[in-house]
């Protein structure tokens, strides 16, 4: 059996040696694989000094980028310069693998080719007996978030089971997925959050399927790239890109309920709060990318594979059982 080829791609902003050491040498120590690393320092206000350790490791590439054009960005830069052929891993700079984590994945992609991603059992570092997120989901009022999450593990999903896509946390994705014949690359309009929302839409919508590999645990410190943004930064990032996602992947009907819904919203959210002045900027903001966002959805298939229905079934019966202010779930 021929050992997968398999390239990593980390993003690190700022982040401090000791959590990209971690990510790092958790993913050289993969069983079974051929692993190359890929590190992209987003343009860290410390000049990428977690990056420094491995500038001189053969089985590493580390990237410098002199702007922050995003978490997308930062990935798309790393996907230029991966191995020709390999297996694309995604990992957050705050997450750890277990030893048998990739290969599992990799064993898991290879089962059907009509899938092109797998996401393993991501679990909070910070509470390691609940989930972080086995994929995504989405529900028809736009709002997506980490699928299970706040959750105890139950054996909730099950080898192969299709979820509705990839968490970029941890994920494992097909060497062609980012060609522009396939989903292709990141969209750099979100620059953080619903940039994998956005993609595995695209990924449905070509009939391209994501899979649970759940015998794969990977540890993940949630939000640890982003909380200094804090909350309001996060949910203005949020609020305006879920508009510019509907936008974009929805029907138009579906993209109109989205906008209709939000606004009423958002409208009763600047009277009762919080986050007023972030939410009159999620939509003002929204609203300048509206034209670019319209002409990217002309650029889709105009037949989709998958119908609103199945895209949103993933979500019945969940939701959120984590707090945002805290970054943890409830106890």
């Amino acid at each position: 059996m021929t050992t997968p080829r398999i390239t990593t791609v980390v993003v690190v902003h700022g982040s401090d040696a000791d959590t990209v050491d971690a990510c790092v040498e958790s993913v050289l120590a993969s069983l079974d694989v051929d692993m190359h690393i890929i590190l992209v320092d987003n343009a860290s206000p410390d000049g990428g000094a977690a990056c420094a350790r491995w500038e001189t490791d053969d089985r590493i590439t580390v990237v410098h980028s002199t702007t922050n054009g995003g978490f997308a960005a930062g990935v798309n830069q790393g996907l230029r310069q991966r191995r020709a052929g390999d297996l694309v891993l995604l990992l957050n700079d705050d997450a750890t693998v277990e030893a048998d984590a990739v290969s599992i994945c990799a064993q898991q992609l290879a089962t059907d080719r009509a899938n092109i991603a797998v996401v393993p059992r991501v679990m909070l570092a910070g509470q390691r007996e609940l989930i972080d997120s086995i994929g995504v989901v989405l529900r028809p009022n736009g709002e997506a978030f980490n699928a299970f999450i706040g959750q105890p593990w139950r054996d909730q999903v099950a080898a192969g089971q299709r979820v509705f896509g990839p968490c970029f946390a941890a994920t494992l994705i097909r060497a062609d997925a980012f060609d522009a014949d396939s989903v292709g690359m990141l969209d750099e309009r979100y620059r953080l959050y619903y940039e994998d929302i956005d993609w595995a839409l695209r990924a449905q919508r070509i009939g391209q399927h994501t899979v649970a590999a759940p015998g794969a645990v990977v540890w993940h410190r949630h939000a640890g790239s982003t909380r200094l943004l804090g909350e309001p930064a996060r949910y203005e990032l949020v609020q305006r890109n879920l508009l510019l996602c509907a936008t974009k992947n929805f029907t138009a009907r579906a993209a109109t309920f989205v906008w209709v819904s939000r606004l009423v919203v958002h409208a009763k959210g600047v009277i009762t709060g919080p986050y007023r002045v972030q939410r009159l900027r999620s939509i003002g903001r929204a609203l300048v990318g509206l034209p670019a966002t319209v002409a990217a959805r002309r650029g889709l298939p105009r037949r989709r594979a998958v119908g609103d229905a199945e895209l949103f079934s993933y979500a019945h019966g969940m939701a959120p059982n984590f707090d945002a202010e805290t970054l943890r779930a409830p106890d």
